[in-house]
């Protein structure tokens, strides 16, 4: 989600007016931890790297302001994601987008 960032701040470097600045986060999911030494409760990664997109079992992109998302894209590997799981997932991505607009904001 280096592109939003990125693009949302070049935007801004450049003087284009901006209402309200955004930010991307890519989550990811494992569900099976056990197999890594946890205790199989499904771990919820922020900020994943290609490796742990590719090795995981779900990659969730969130795009957004601090008010709400404006973008969301999300592929699994497994049959289902569980509410309880998928709303944690969203409020972790929400902490993280707001992280990272609090650091980029020019």
């Amino acid at each position: 989600m280096a592109s939003v960032c990125g693009g949302c701040l070049a935007l801004q470097d450049v003087g284009v007016p901006i209402k309200f600045p955004v930010a991307g986060i890519a989550m990811g999911l494992v569900l099976d931890t056990q197999e890594f030494g946890g205790d199989g409760s499904p771990l919820i990664l922020s900020d994943i790297t290609g490796a742990e997109d590719a090795s995981g079992d779900m990659d969730l992109k969130i795009a957004g302001n601090e008010s709400g998302i404006s973008a969301f894209q999300m592929d699994t590997k497994v049959v289902g994601i569980t509410l309880p799981v998928m709303e944690k997932a969203l409020l972790q991505a929400r902490e993280g987008r707001q992280h990272i607009l609090s650091k980029s904001v020019l």
